[in-house]
């Protein structure tokens, strides 16, 4: 019983001190979000929200990306909103396409990028950008 305490707390220090560096620096680690595109009617353009895990309830779930002026943010295409996010240190992990049937024969399409990026703290993983939801609590 003694050796699994002893083994329980080694690990237990071995977490955290993996966690730092030799110089007590915070190590990097990986952070994930998801860009979700839909295309506009009637354009070429795209509407572009982004998931980073956080909860939605009906009354917020505005993740779409605004500029500093509290203005939407529309994209061009896909890549537009990526490059976007790649000037912001996000990369490119993943994408994928969804459809949905809805009332009728209608099809909705959307593209799902997940992207990631390397932080020291959790406060990075939404530096430099601002979505609807962020504007409504200012």
């Amino acid at each position: 019983m003694k050796k699994i305490f002893v083994l329980a707390i080694g690990l237990l220090f071995g977490v955290a001190a993996f966690a730092q560096n030799e110089n007590g620096e915070a190590q990097p680690y990986k952070v994930y979000c998801e860009l979700i595109a839909r295309p506009r009617s009637f354009s070429t353009k795209v509407d572009v929200e982004l998931d980073f895990g956080q909860a939605n309830n009906f009354w917020s779930g505005d993740r779409r990306l605004f500029d500093e002026d509290g203005k939407a943010i529309v994209f061009n295409s896909m890549l537009d909103a990526a490059n976007y996010m790649a000037r912001r240190g996000w990369e490119l992990e993943t994408a994928f396409p969804t459809f949905e049937i809805s009332s009728g024969s209608s099809i909705s399409h959307a593209t799902h990028w997940v992207m990631f990026k390397f932080v020291t703290d959790d406060s990075q993983i939404t530096e430099n950008l601002i979505t609807g939801d962020m504007l409504k609590k200012k």
